[in-house]
């Protein structure tokens, strides 16, 4: 049997929504008068995240009471812990009810604000991202908002299949802070606090960005694949160069394999090295413009991407679950009209 949600709230509570609706509950979900900025048209963010939900607009708390008592899942998302409690969040009847905010609802930043920027800085991403020696940098999109959806759609999950009652609280600063693997493991079990390092991943090398005659390519060779990487760059000898015997000491004579590594990409065009990577079996990725990315024929033919006409542009591209069954085609995405109470 399929759950009833009501979704309450911006792009974190929409992302969770999105997931609910794509696994074929009915979502029920109350917009704000005045979104927040999105990194795309709001048209196009609209297609994307609230396709195949019901859409309405209100003030009423009676209202939201009497949709949240019909519910099995209420996912709300506000920007602090007061501002969550003015919905009512803890009166709502409903059985599961999820709690979207910065800091979470207790502690002393409980009603702090935060954007998703600020929130990838204090959690440590932001010291991370950049070139050294520059201004660091900030993730695009909205990676924290969606992550912190895609957080209490499987917390949701786990109280309904467990058939249990729940309040569930999530912060967005603790999604960040859960998301640092690589940091977190570095300093609990080598002691190592990370640093900037640009495109270089740092601990396992080579892991890196390189020119080569038409574009740029990134390069992820962990041990496991360094002796194949080695025929991919016609340099077998390297197996036994003393410098590069082991991650460690590729590590300590980084500048000299990336060296090596560029001059011997630099001529090369991306689609050669492509060919080579596949034929050594070695990861390697082609980086490719926001265009190329749209063009792509494997996309096209598993039907990834919807095109509607709309009435701000000619058309938006939007992409439809990631997922088919059985093969079936995938559904259309439809955003029904927006309902206006109160």
């Amino acid at each position: 049997m399929m759950d009833r949600v009501l979704e309450i709230g911006g792009y974190a509570a929409g992302y969770c929504g999105r997931l609910f609706a794509q696994a074929g509950h009915e979502v029920v979900r109350v917009e704000s008068a005045v979104p927040a900025p999105a990194w795309v048209s709001q048209e196009a963010m609209n297609l994307y995240l609230h396709a195949g939900k019901r859409r309405l607009r209100t003030d009423d708390k009676d209202l939201l009471a009497e949709l949240a008592a019909k519910a099995d899942v209420v996912v709300a998302e506000a920007e602090g812990a007061d501002a969550l409690d003015a919905f009512g969040f803890d009166d709502f009847k409903a059985p599961v009810r999820v709690a979207i905010t910065p800091f979470g609802r207790s502690g002393p930043k409980r009603n702090w604000r935060a954007s998703p920027h600020v929130l990838l800085a204090m959690g440590g991403y932001t010291n991370l991202m950049g070139d050294p020696g520059r201004a660091p940098l900030s993730l695009p999109g909205h990676y924290v908002e969606f992550q912190s959806g895609g957080f209490a759609f499987a917390a949701a999950n786990a109280c309904r299949l467990a058939n249990q009652r729940n309040s569930i609280d999530i912060g967005m600063l603790e999604v960040v802070m859960a998301l640092s693997q690589f940091t977190t493991v570095m300093w609990h079990c080598g002691g190592v606090v990370r640093s900037r390092h640009g495109s270089d991943f740092w601990s396992v090398v080579p892991t890196n960005l390189f020119r080569c005659r038409d574009g740029w390519l990134y390069i992820n060779i962990v041990p496991g694949f360094w002796d194949s990487f080695t025929v991919f760059l016609d340099r077998p000898e390297l197996l036994m160069d003393e410098r590069f015997l082991s991650n460690e000491k590729r590590m300590l004579n980084r500048d000299a394999l990336h060296a090596l590594i560029a001059t011997a990409l630099g001529d090369r065009t991306k689609e050669e090295i492509q060919h080579t990577a596949e034929e050594c079996r070695i990861p390697l990725g082609v980086v490719q413009s926001f265009d190329d990315v749209l063009a792509d024929a494997h996309l096209a033919t598993r039907d990834f991407w919807q095109t509607r006409p709309t009435a701000e542009r000619c058309a938006i591209r939007s992409p439809r679950p990631a997922w088919r069954i059985h093969g079936e085609k995938r559904p259309s995405l439809q955003l029904a009209a927006l309902e206006t109470y109160g």
